[in-house]
């Protein structure tokens, strides 16, 4: 936050949170397989 003053820290931790939650990374193991039957994108969140 020092470095980048403009930068709202706080909403981009919601950002973070957000994209990183159950919901999301379930969107995200889904996407594309209704159209090229398997997942476009391969979620990251937990998987370590």
């Amino acid at each position: 936050p020092a470095k980048h003053p403009y930068v709202n820290y706080r909403l981009a931790g919601k950002l973070s949170d957000f994209l990183v939650s159950p919901r999301v990374q379930k969107l995200i193991a889904g996407f594309g397989v209704d159209k090229f039957g398997q997942p476009l994108f391969y979620p990251a969140a937990g998987s370590e």
